[in-house]
C-alpha cells in the first residue's frame, strides 16, 4: 500500500486450506506465456519443494527486478548475499534495480515501450499503474503460473484478496503480503498527550482532536499541531472513516461503503466530505494547520526535527508507531500513540496498492515466479532484502528483534513493497510480532461490497483529464482549509459538471452494475 510516510508497511494466514481450494481461489485460465523449456517443473505441486525442480535441471538465469526505492551504497553486497541463496535453490542470480521514487513511473514506461528485458516489476494503483499496464499488455497473465510455481504465495495471501487483482477474470499481479486492509488514523507524539492530559483512545473523530490541538497551539508556539499539505491523498488514507470508497484522487466518483446498491456519487457533493472540509477549515482558522500547507512540497525535514505533534492522515498498522517514531524528533516508538478512526477496511484499492508483476519481456517467467515464491517462504531471503547483512547493517537484540548499525550502508525496511512482510524482523521492542498481529488485522477487516471491481477509464479518458484539471485547481486549498467550502465547492462542482462529471459517473455506474450482474 502506498503510504509515503510509512517506511514499511510465520504461521500461515489460511493454514487450513488445501491446495485445491487455493487453486480454485486463483482461477484456472490459460496462461498466455509458457515457461521456457529450461524451466520445466512438475505441475500441481503440493509444496514449494515440489514447485522448484532440482537446481541441476535448471539453466543459470539472472532475474531482473525493478522497484521504487532509495539507492544504498551496499546494495550490491546485499544483492550478492541474496543471490547465493537463490543460486542454490533455483540456479538464479539477482539483478535488483532500485529506481528513485520520483522517476519510477517514467523509467517503467520506457522499459515497457522499448521491450527491454525485465522479470519482476513493482506495480500499484499509485505508481506504474497496474490496470494501465495490463491493458497495454506490459504484464504477463500469471493465472496458471502462480499456482504452479508460487504455492507459498497462495498460502500467505487471503483467498478473497485475489479477486481484487483480477482483470476480466485473469491475474496479472502478485499481491505482496502485508496488512491488506486500511485502518484510517493519525499518529501523535505521546509526550504532548501526557503534558496536556489527553489519551489516544478518547479520540474517535477528527472533532475530538480539536481541544487537544488547541492546547498544543497555545502552549507550543514552535510546533505544528497537525501535519497536512496540499497534495495529501486524503481519501486514500481516511475515506473509509467517513464511509466513502473512492477509486483515485482525481476521479470525483465514489460509493458509500454501507450502500448495498453501490450507487456512484460525486465526492464533492457528499455531506460526509463537505463536513470533513469544514473541519479542516476550522483547524486552519485556528492555526492548527500551517498557513503554507497548500503550497509546501516537503514536510520531511520538519517532521524529523520533531516540529509536528501529529502526523497527517495515515494507515495504522501494527508497526506504524515503531516505523514512524523518527518523524516525531526521536526514535522511541513508546512515545508515539496511534489513533484509529474506524475498523480496517479491505477494498480493491487497498489490495492492488502494492503488487509485483512479471513483465511480458521476461525470458523465464517460471523462474521469476520461483524466486518470488521464495520471498514468501524464506525469512532469511526476505530479511536480507529488508535489512541487509547481520553484523554489518544490523545486530540481533533477541529472537526476531534487530537494531540498525549506525551509518549502515543498507537499510531498506520497506517490506510492504515485496514478498511476505509477516516474515520481517522487528526493529523496536514495542512493535508487536507480525504473527498474529498482521493476520489478525486482515481477519478483522470489513470487505468492500465491490471487492474485485476495478474501474476501466477507457471510455471517459477525456472527461477524466478535464475533471482532473478542475480537481487540481481546487483540491489543495480545500483539503488544507485555506478555501471556504461554502463558497468554493459550488464553484468547483459547476466546473466539474462542465468538464464531464456526469459522463464519468454514468460510466462508473454502468461498469459496477455489469460487474455485480456477472457475479
Amino acid at each position: 500500500m502506498k503510504n509515503r510516510t510509512l517506511k514499511s508497511l510465520s504461521p500461515v494466514l489460511v493454514s487450513g486450506l488445501t491446495l485445491s481450494l487455493l487453486l480454485t481461489a486463483c482461477g484456472s485460465n490459460t496462461n498466455s506465456s509458457s515457461p521456457s523449456p529450461a524451466s520445466s517443473a512438475p505441475a500441481s505441486p503440493a509444496s514449494s519443494a515440489a514447485a522448484s525442480p532440482a537446481t541441476a535441471e535448471l539453466k543459470p538465469y539472472e532475474i531482473t527486478w525493478y522497484l521504487p526505492q532509495a539507492v544504498f551504497p551496499d546494495a550490491k553486497l546485499v544483492q550478492d548475499a541474496m543471490s547465493k541463496i537463490t543460486k542454490e535453490k533455483i540456479n538464479a542470480t539477482l539483478n535488483i534495480q532500485l529506481v528513485d521514487w520520483g522517476t519510477y513511473d517514467q523509467k517503467m514506461q520506457a522499459i515497457a515501450a522499448s521491450g527491454e528485458k525485465a522479470d519482476l516489476i513493482f506495480t500499484s494503483n499509485w505508481t506504474n499503474d497496474y490496470l494501465q499496464n495490463v491493458n497495454k499488455g506490459a504484464f504477463l497473465d500469471i493465472t496458471d503460473l502462480l499456482p504452479k510455481y508460487g504455492p507459498d504465495i497462495l498460502k500467505q495471501v487471503p483467498p478473497s484478496a485475489w479477486d481484487a487483482a483480477k482483470v476480466k477474470g485473469k491475474l496479472y499481479g502478485i499481491i505482496n503480503t502485508q496488512v491488506l486492509a486500511r485502518t484510517p488514523g493519525v499518529l501523535i507524539n505521546k509526550t504532548y498527550l501526557d503534558k496536556y492530559g489527553f489519551k489516544a483512545d478518547q479520540f474517535k473523530t477528527l472533532a475530538d482532536l480539536t481541544p487537544f490541538f488547541e492546547k498544543v497551539k497555545q502552549g507550543e508556539p514552535d510546533k505544528y499541531p497537525f501535519s497536512l499539505k496540499g497534495d495529501t491523498d486524503v481519501m486514500g488514507n481516511y475515506g473509509s472513516a467517513i464511509g466513502l470508497e473512492y477509486f483515485s484522487q482525481k476521479n470525483p466518483g465514489v460509493v458509500r461503503i454501507d450502500d448495498a446498491s453501490s450507487k456512484v456519487v460525486n465526492l464533492y457533493e457528499t455531506p460526509e466530505f463537505t463536513a470533513f472540509l469544514k473541519q479542516m477549515r476550522d483547524w486552519y482558522s485556528k492555526g492548527i494547520i500551517r498557513k503554507d500547507a497548500a503550497t509546501i512540497k516537503d514536510t520531511n525535514s520538519d517532521e524529523l526535527a520533531g516540529k509536528y505533534v501529529s502526523s497527517t492522515f495515515t494507515v495504522i498498522n501494527p508497526d506504524s508507531a515503531a516505523n514512524q517514531a523518527q518523524r516525531f524528533g526521536g526514535g522511541d516508538s513508546a512515545n508515539v500513540a496511534a489513533v484509529e478512526f474506524s475498523k480496517p477496511y479491505m477494498s480493491t484499492g487497498s489490495i492492488i496498492a502494492t503488487m509485483t508483476a512479471i513483465s511480458r519481456t521476461s525470458k523465464d517467467p517460471a523462474r521469476a515466479m520461483m524466486f518470488y515464491n521464495l520471498m514468501y517462504s524464506d525469512p532469511e531471503l526476505f530479511n536480507l532484502m529488508s535489512f541487509g547483512i547481520e553484523g554489518k547493517h544490523y545486530t540481533k537484540v533477541s529472537d526476531g528483534l534487530i537494531k540498525k548499525v549506525d551509518n549502515a550502508g543498507y537499510w531498506m525496511d520497506s517490506g510492504w513493497e515485496y514478498g511476505n512482510m509477516f516474515n520481517s524482523f522487528r526493529t523496536s521492542p514495542t512493535q508487536p510480532k507480525w504473527y498474529p498481529a498482521g493476520p489478525d488485522k486482515n481477519a478483522a477487516a470489513i470487505p468492500s461490497k465491490i471487492l474485485g471491481f476495478s474501474f476501466d477509464p477507457s471510455n471517459v479518458k477525456s472527461e477524466l483529464a478535464q475533471t482532473a484539471s478542475v480537481v487540481d485547481e481546487f483540491y489543495a486549498g480545500l483539503i488544507t482549509g485555506i478555501a471556504d467550502p461554502d463558497t468554493t465547492l459550488p464553484q468547483m462542482n459547476a466546473k466539474l459538471k462542465k468538464a464531464g462529471l456526469d459522463a464519468i459517473i454514468a460510466e462508473m455506474q454502468k461498469q459496477i452494475d455489469a460487474w455485480k450482474a456477472s457475479k
